[in-house]
């Protein structure tokens, strides 16, 4: 179990955060009859300009909302926006928590939910038949759960990192008695001298035997932790001799990263979170690159594998589809499907009654089948390039 309970609470009004599959499918299904008003804003501390840009993406929604054909829909829509003008102030407030912040309400009901994550979410307003959640989704893969583990000569601290936020677990002590180690004192003469230095030697090289020891007993509970608290990725960081050790003894299943670094103990969780972000970063990349290697393997001998946006929205309509993989920067409409098998299934599915964003539309899909969607960044995403973007791993 998390350490912090608290933290799956935390958001305006105490509305349980949208960062768990039970939680993203039911906001996914979050809407009524007219429409749902979709909001996003990434704050700037010290500036006003991203409370302009959030302004700005208000004042296109209206334009669009101006020149609609539908006359009374944009009325209500344009009526609703008024109304929620004290929640929108309250959503740019700089004093409000979060660095990423989003806001979807009802139009022709009351119900509005706000929700913030301390990662960016760009700056956005549209209007869909439901909560848009392509940016949140990505927000919350960026920041998936992870460890960092630091080793030293007094035990092992722990850091739980999750969405942009840092914790500090119950850390392992390294308790060693060496009062039964006497180390012989005098006179500083040559050959005392050198008889002293030799028995420091070997005080050190009992620690760290003692240290190697203490280590291989603890990984269960390392590994214990990294369970318990989902990390994707676990990052060992401290002298290699002890790293080394430690990431031997624990159990494989997740990634496993040794950084060759000793990471100041002073720093706070947060100061910490921020110094292996980068690393972390490179994790996440590298997975995502073994995962569109693994779904192009699949998919061209004949496995549990699709290529291109047409197979895959037919899995993914069929409720076949393991992990949905999605270039983070893709577009893809129903209009302009061209892919042979794409352009049928996606004027489908915008009948269905769903958003005429097929990236969102997938997305819904992958949520109501109880999909994993990873977001993939540019490095990754170049490997689907010719196939639009798009892949997917296979349940059967």
């Amino acid at each position: 179990m998390y350490a912090s309970e608290n933290w799956a609470i935390q958001a305006y009004g105490g509305i349980v955060m949208a960062f768990e599959l039970p939680d993203l499918r039911e906001l996914a299904t979050f809407g009524d009859d007219v429409g749902v008003v979709s909001l996003y804003t990434t704050m700037e501390p010290g500036t006003t300009a991203w409370q302009v840009r959030a302004r700005n993406e208000i004042a296109a929604l209206r334009r669009d909302l101006a020149r609609q054909v539908d006359k009374d829909l944009a009325k209500l829509v344009l009526a609703r926006l008024d109304v929620l003008e004290p929640r929108i102030d309250q959503l740019l407030n700089p004093t409000e928590p979060g660095l990423g912040r989003a806001l979807f309400a009802q139009v022709a009901g009351d119900e509005v939910r706000t929700l913030w994550v301390q990662l960016p979410v760009g700056d956005l307003a549209v209007l869909e038949p439901n909560a848009y959640l392509r940016p949140w989704v990505t927000a919350v893969e960026e920041g998936a759960p992870a460890g960092v583990v630091m080793v030293g000569r007094d035990g092992v601290r722990l850091v739980d990192c999750r969405y942009g936020l840092a914790e500090e677990l119950e850390p392992i002590g390294f308790d060693l008695d060496t009062e039964d180690w006497r180390r012989k004192r005098g006179p500083a003469t040559p050959g005392l001298s050198r008889r002293a230095a030799d028995q420091h030697d070997r005080f050190e090289q009992r620690v760290d035997e003692h240290l190697i020891r203490f280590l291989r007993t603890v990984a269960p509970r390392v590994a214990e932790q990294a369970e318990g608290n989902d990390w994707q990725a676990v990052l060992l960081a401290g002298d290699p001799r002890a790293t080394d050790v430690l990431g031997e003894a624990m159990p494989m299943g997740r990634d496993t990263v040794l950084l060759d670094a000793i990471i100041d103990p002073a720093l706070s969780p947060a100061e910490v979170l921020a110094y292996v972000r980068p690393t972390f970063t490179e994790v996440r990349a590298r997975r995502d690159a073994a995962l569109v290697e693994r779904a192009r393997e699949l998919a061209l001998s004949g496995g549990n594998g699709v290529l291109g946006l047409g197979d895959t929205l037919a899995m993914l309509r069929a409720g076949r589809v393991e992990h949905l993989l999605l270039d983070a920067a893709g577009e893809w409409k129903a209009a302009t499907a061209v892919d042979a098998g794409a352009a049928p299934i996606a004027a489908e599915l915008v009948e269905e009654g769903t958003t005429d964003d097929l990236g969102e539309r997938m997305i819904e899909l992958a949520l109501e089948h109880a999909t994993k969607v990873t977001m993939l960044g540019s490095e990754a995403a170049a490997g689907l390039a010719q196939e639009g973007g798009v892949a997917a791993l296979l349940r059967w």
